[in-house]
């Protein structure tokens, strides 16, 4: 467990070194754009998997089996997106979309598409530390090849677009070579129809999260100057490093929740909410402070009015904590129903509002209605909590001595385990 979140973690530093290199080259207008052709293409991939990558987990982990058959199929569905997504941009259709948005999308979805599909495959094959190396290695590769650009004086859109699509390239080819190693000879078809059926309940639930993570760039990209887009886009990575905290929370606690009593989980997910909610305060309000000092620093003058939404956006991120540790609850007893319900409404309330803010203010009004929306998701997610598990608000909102026992202990236990998998 703590080898996997390392990895995370190391990750998640070349992601934030490839984005200060992307805004050393490109400026807030060229970080916009890429930053709009990446959003693009994962909202569009999202879409068009219709739930596949939940059902290739799902299937591929009851019956290994069904690997070879998962592994053609999904290529022959990303060969029909490319040849679609190929022929729109040669069409001549009269659209506020930039021609050089829609073709670096076209290009890049299909890619995206497969590697999903594939890294899912990995995950139901339970090789979690493969899936975590390859795409760590992806990070590092971006990172050097950014960083070859930037020694070379090269500082187009074109070159560095052309490099994200490279490194994904090469990243589906380590991940299918690396399948054809682990699938299994046999070549085995699921059951078509309950295969569809799963990934059609899957995909409601993942498009929620999928708007709810894309739409504000979206809408920043489409209805203020680009470059308000690069500046959001900044903002986001200091925000990302806030959320890891309640996600790696809810990844280490459901395995040991699901199954249990309702009351159980219920007193469990509580206790997770006090302390949870107050450590990604803390993490939030200390990684929002050094955006003033980092992104003057590392990304550039141009890139300084991100800091201000950087901080709005961990704020709202610290807010949001308690809403995301509450889903445990509901998934634990197996009702991930309510969490996606409650993941829709926030959804509603984030467009509705980066419709409202965004043109008049830029990057900063998408923050705040990003803000609005995971507050909404947690006071949405506190009443169907309160309401299932017959607890009071108090034991979400008031800390108690124990918990400070609980946090030391807890702290001192993971210590011990990094300690003991040193000296392994």
């Amino acid at each position: 467990m703590i080898e996997t979140y390392a990895v995370r973690i190391a990750t998640l530093g070349l992601m934030v070194i490839s984005a200060m290199l992307q805004a050393r080259l490109l400026g807030p207008e060229g970080k916009g754009l890429l930053a709009a052709t990446l959003s693009w293409s994962a909202l569009i991939g999202g879409i068009t998997l219709l739930g596949s990558d939940s059902a290739s987990i799902y299937f591929v982990a009851r019956t290994a089996q069904h690997t070879r058959w998962m592994i053609r199929a999904g290529l022959m569905y990303a060969v029909g997106i490319a040849l679609i997504a190929l022929v729109l941009p040669g069409l001549q259709i009269n659209t506020p979309i930039d021609q050089q948005l829609m073709l670096s999308v076209a290009l890049l979805t299909p890619i995206l598409v497969l590697t999903a599909l594939f890294n899912a495959i990995c995950v139901g094959l339970n090789r979690i530390r493969l899936s975590n190396a390859l795409n760590a290695g992806s990070a590092l590769l971006y990172v050097l090849a950014l960083a070859a650009l930037s020694m070379a004086h090269v500082d187009q859109f074109e070159p560095v677009m052309a490099t994200v699509l490279g490194v994904q390239v090469a990243v589906l080819i380590l991940f299918t070579a690396s399948l054809r190693h682990l699938s299994s000879a046999d070549y085995v078809a699921p059951d078509l129809s309950a295969l569809v059926r799963y990934s059609l309940q899957s995909f409601r639930g993942n498009l929620a999260g999928l708007l709810f993570l894309r739409s504000s760039l979206i809408i920043v990209s489409g209805m203020a100057p680009i470059a308000q887009a690069g500046i959001f886009s900044i903002a986001v990575v200091f925000a990302d490093v806030v959320t890891m905290l309640p996600n790696t929370l809810i990844n280490i606690l459901l395995p040991r929740l699901a199954g249990q009593s309702p009351a159980f989980v219920a007193r469990r997910v509580a206790d997770a909410v006090r302390y949870g909610a107050v450590a990604t305060l803390a993490l939030g309000l200390l990684v929002g402070g050094c955006a003033f000092v980092v992104i003057p620093f590392g990304f550039g003058e141009g890139f300084r009015s991100a800091a201000a939404v950087a901080l709005v956006l961990c704020t709202g991120a610290a807010l949001g904590a308690p809403g995301m540790i509450l889903s445990l609850y509901f998934n634990a007893i197996e009702q991930p129903g309510t969490p996606a319900n409650a993941a829709w409404i926030g959804c509603g309330v984030l467009i509705a509002g980066s419709l409202a803010l965004a043109p008049l203010f830029g990057a900063m009004g998408a923050a705040l209605a990003v803000v609005i929306a995971r507050t909404t998701i947690t006071m949405v997610m506190a009443v169907r909590f309160c309401r299932a598990s017959s607890l009071g608000w108090q034991t979400l909102l008031t800390l108690q001595a124990a918990d400070l026992i609980k946090s030391e202990r807890k702290i001192y236990a993971i210590y011990e385990q990094i300690v003991r998998t040193r000296r392994a």
